[in-house]
């Protein structure tokens, strides 16, 4: 029967910590939204308000679901978190989560979610410890020091106009 009165558990999104700002100086009071949707039919949002030096932190996600006893189901949870400011929405992460367990390397770059409201959006690619010939990917305003390979930046120029 493919377990489908068992319940599994779900993690949806690691803890999320970082800090918040505009030109270098810290944004206070801004909200930091979260949205998660897991297998394309649970959902769940939260939110956070950075504090005065631009830190916020939102909680780890872990969810109790029959859905992955499903032969049919896509175990993989959407995650996005953004925040407003000035009339505009900016992207702190987008990304696709991959399966039913927590993961390192999505976990250590949620645990340093810092992002500039003046940076570009860009997507960009990050190793998997796991499997080294299949990366993962998100798009964010944020930026890392160490595995962060940009692969497109999102403006509006046409790079194959001349093709």
């Amino acid at each position: 029967m493919f377990g489908l009165f068992k319940t599994y558990d779900v993690h949806m999104c690691s803890e999320v910590k970082g800090v918040l700002t505009l030109d270098g100086s810290p944004l206070g009071g801004i909200v930091v939204n979260r949205y998660l949707k897991f297998a394309y039919k649970l959902e769940k949002e939260d939110q956070t308000i950075t504090n005065q030096d631009g830190s916020f932190y939102l909680p780890e996600v872990k969810i109790q679901s029959k859905i992955p006893g499903d032969m049919f189901s896509q175990e993989s949870t959407f995650q996005l978190i953004t925040v407003n400011y000035s009339d505009k929405s900016y992207e702190l992460w987008r990304s696709k989560f991959p399966g039913l367990v927590e993961l390192s390397e999505y976990k250590k770059k949620l645990s340093c979610l810092n992002g500039d409201l003046s940076s570009e959006k860009v997507n960009f690619a990050f190793q998997n410890d796991t499997d080294e010939n299949l990366e993962f990917s998100a798009s964010s305003i944020c930026r890392w020091e160490n595995d962060f390979e940009v692969y497109q930046i999102n403006d509006d120029t046409d790079y194959f106009k001349d093709l």
